[in-house]
């Protein structure tokens, strides 16, 4: 099994760019998404990090959810 798409976050780790896009089988368009709604990230160098904790709030504040019709 690659390592693509594992999904795995913990919240008390800091993920570069590039690990996220990894872990979660994400585009940079998606990225680019997440950074435009307020997905907080510190720019170490010429790389951007977020704490797994601001990653899993947004992707929680953000979820769709099914409506009960």
């Amino acid at each position: 099994m690659s390592g693509r798409g594992s999904g795995v976050i913990r919240m008390d780790e800091a993920y570069s760019k590039l690990m996220v896009l990894e872990k979660l089988g994400i585009s940079q368009k998606f990225w680019d998404k997440m950074i435009a709604e307020g997905l907080p990230y510190t720019n170490v160098g010429h790389t951007r990090w977020v704490t797994g904790r601001d990653l899993i709030e947004h992707l929680s504040r953000n979820a769709e959810r099914k409506s009960r019709d």
